[in-house]
């Protein structure tokens, strides 16, 4: 039998199509229709004829055998919809056959012919792992793939690839429902409080599946209908977060009988109102509040005119939004969810449903909910966990066209002209995720030379510096990024790896599981728009620090060069000229604390990741708290806010709730001096003793000895490696370093 190609046939290009010839009689035997179409089996894939109406999970593998033999016979391709209807069925196309076929046809008939081993499972795993990444997969095809797998007893796979496709194939978890609930029992709580001004039940319903996507539970209460602005003056109790879906026809009814004057008076009054709201929770929340702005109308009011005049629905729109726009720029606590792109591949006309809005005030058609749901989810995963810290990207066929080591210089595509403008856009998307506090990381396979390409190309849009670090070797670029994971003093999960090998991103996803592998586009014109569409680079909010981020390594670097170069640690740290200036957190230095409890986790004592509200409550206890933070500076540059702490103080007691800092300082008695001078301040307040926990992480060990060392004694300890230590200030000498200036910012 002679291997064939697969050829993908497009349903809508090629409808199916009656035969003209062939009438067969609706009592005859499934057997004898199909030997029948297996006789004119190559006629058939032509025309298209007879066998896309057959049910083929009604027919012998022994019958789809003789089919395909004959289509290898007549030296012709199995089309895609053939192929798909076999595999959907159940049935297994030979190794001859298989040979030809990619992606999800692969992975379903593999796992048509598995039997269940675990050596089997092993084998198709990193196939599972990279159809969860694709977005352009066949919905049947997936939810096929997900029968089987729970038929086999595969339930992680099966339950990783529904939640990676959820958002996209709605019935992705049909058949692993009895799965889905144990997983959502054991994932961690986000408590939700769901509110909006029309019917939000269908859109608090798909949040467990969108948050389960992301790894939490989300314990949603519903408000009563059209609760908003109830919910946002008077914020519930006892919840993570509040929801909020807008939709404009729930904020707004019009009435059309009044003038176009009136008709703007009442969305100003219906805005303002709006956003006073708006402020009003700002100032009395204790928990963050994750909003949507409404998406563009399915149809204009007044036409051309609409996004400008008085009476615009686009107009109203525009005003509104700019409100809750204002409101999020003025709060930490508010997260604005842009439903225009969560929305940008639904047509505006399938955004609503007239029938649910009529029927039951559903703002949402079913497909834009799910959509909606998803980018809320999206931006509570971004709040707690962040985005990435590193863009670790390959060189040839990525950053530029063509093998620098093969094409040499004058050959490599990089400029103006195609296809070289698009690995330039590429390379503009990377420096904008530079800008935004990102660090790029070289990588790529190559003589050490092939750095020089950045100044000695004339179309780089990338230079030689715009790189934290680089590997350009060729070692295995797992190896690569742990080392490089070291260098930086960032765990692996900071880094998202860009690479256009499939095999070097099937390497990486395999040896390095920590690390976000995307599935790149083939084109490259596609990939500087889907690099911008990647969620896990985008900010929830953006500090002084973020943007400088890359400047601020490179101070680091500077310092490790001096390192290197000094005769003792001693002579290292006294030419540093190290400078600490303490001050009270603010407004304007509440979401870099946030932040940096959400992201630190090698120096941290006890690793709780409080949100801007939780740290604003601690200082916002006027006399029962504190948060002190540290800004360091040195001979090489400004490190920024590097060190943080909360404390708790209850008359002579305090209780130091969390201590952490930037792994760009360790090791520079900065955390020694800090801890002092935030002792000598409990002291000027009153307090005698003081106490610290130690709580034990996998990323945390090098901080196990931090309060010892600095002169606390251990007063308990747990089975599972947590400590407590207690101090009692004016008995011992307090921490200090005669390499660390400190000061009190005025």
């Amino acid at each position: 039998m002679s291997s064939v190609s697969l050829e993908r046939g497009n349903p809508r290009k090629n409808p199916p199509v009656k035969s003209p010839g062939v009438r067969l009689a609706p009592d005859k035997k499934i057997d004898e229709i199909i030997e029948a179409a297996i006789d004119a089996a190559p006629e058939c894939v032509r025309q298209r004829v007879i066998l896309p109406s057959i049910d083929w999970s009604l027919v012998s593998p022994h019958n789809v055998g003789l089919l395909l033999g004959s289509l290898a016979q007549a030296r012709m391709a199995v089309p895609g919809w053939l192929a798909k209807s076999l595999l959907v069925a159940g049935h297994t196309i030979s190794e001859d056959l298989a040979r030809s076929l990619r992606g999800a046809h692969a992975v379903l008939n593999r796992l048509n012919c598995a039997s269940g081993e675990l050596h089997e499972r092993d084998a198709i795993s990193a196939a599972l792992g990279t159809l969860a990444l694709d977005a352009d997969l066949d919905p049947e095809l997936v939810v096929a793939i997900i029968r089987r797998l729970v038929a086999l007893s595969w339930d992680s796979e099966a339950l990783h690839l529904a939640l990676s496709q959820l958002h996209r194939v709605p019935n992705a978890l049909k058949p692993a429902a009895e799965l889905f609930g144990k997983h959502v029992a054991g994932l961690p709580a986000a408590r939700m409080r769901v509110s909006g001004f029309s019917t939000i039940h269908s859109f608090a319903e798909m949040l467990t599946p969108a948050f389960a996507a992301q790894g939490w539970r989300a314990d949603v209460r519903e408000g009563d209908f059209g609760s908003a602005l109830t919910d946002l003056i008077a914020p519930p109790e006892g919840v993570d977060a509040l929801v909020l879906l807008l939709d404009l026809d729930g904020i707004l009814q019009r009435n059309w009988r009044q003038p176009a004057g009136e008709l703007l008076a009442v969305l100003t009054e219906r805005a303002d109102m709006l956003g006073s709201a708006l402020d009003v929770f700002s100032s009395r929340a204790g928990v963050p509040l994750l909003i949507s702005t409404i998406p563009v109308p399915a149809a204009p009011g007044i036409g051309f005119l609409d996004r400008h005049h008085a009476a615009g629905v686009r107009n109203a729109v525009d005003t509104i939004n700019r409100r809750i726009l204002d409101a999020a720029a003025a709060s930490s606590r508010i997260v604005v969810i842009d439903a225009d792109h969560a929305l940008s591949t639904l047509p505006a006309r399938d955004q609503v449903d007239p029938k649910l809005w009529y029927y039951g005030r559903l703002p949402y058609s079913s497909e834009a909910t799910r959509l909606l749901a998803f980018a809320f989810a999206d931006a509570w995963k971004l709040l707690k966990r962040g985005p990435a810290k590193v863009v670790a990207v390959d060189f040839d066929n990525t950053l530029w066209g063509g093998v620098y080591g093969d094409d040499g210089l004058e050959r490599l595509a990089c400029g103006d002209d195609f296809p070289g403008n698009a690995f330039l856009g590429l390379q503009q998307e990377c420096l904008r995720l530079k800008g935004q506090g990102l660090l790029l990381v070289g990588l790529s396979k190559n003589n050490p030379d092939a750095m020089s390409v950045f100044g000695r190309h004339l179309g780089m849009a990338l230079k030689a510096e715009d790189f934290a670090s680089v590997a350009v070797n060729w070692e295995p670029k797992p190896d690569n990024i742990r080392k490089i994971a070291r260098e930086l003093n960032l765990g692996l999960d900071s880094f998202l790896f860009l690479d256009d090998s499939p095999h070097e991103r099937e390497a990486m996803r395999r040896l390095c599981p920590e690390v976000l592998v995307p599935e790149m586009p083939l084109d490259p014109a596609e990939r500087p728009l889907w690099l911008r569409r990647l969620v896990a680079t985008w900010p929830v909010r953006l500090t002084a620090e973020d943007e400088a981020r890359a400047d601020l390594y490179e101070v680091g670097r500077k310092a490790e060069a001096a390192k290197a170069e000094a005769s003792s640690l001693e002579d290292y740290l006294r030419g540093l000229e190290q400078r600490l200036v303490l001050s009270f957190v603010g407004r304007d230095t509440l979401v870099r604390v946030a932040q940096m409890h959400q992201r630190t986790n090698q120096f941290n004592l006890t690793t709780r990741r409080l949100t801007e509200s939780e740290i604003a409550g601690i200082a916002g206890d006027e006399g029962r708290g504190i948060v002190v933070l540290g800004k360091v500076s040195d001979r090489f540059g400004d490190h920024g806010i590097v060190i943080v702490a909360t404390v708790v103080i209850h008359e002579r007691e305090a209780v130091i709730h969390t201590l952490l800092m930037s792994c760009r300082v360790i090791g520079r008695e900065v955390e020694r001096a800090f801890l002092g001078e935030l002792l000598r301040e409990l002291r000027q307040r009153g307090v005698t003793q003081v106490r610290g926990d130690y709580i034990p992480t996998a990323k945390n060990a090098m901080v196990r000895d931090f309060y010892e060392n600095a002169g606390f004694t251990a007063s308990r300890s747990d089975d599972e490696g947590a400590t407590a230590w207690s101090l009692t200030i004016g008995k011992k000498k307090l921490p200090a370093s005669k390499f660390v200036t400190v000061s009190w910012e005025t």
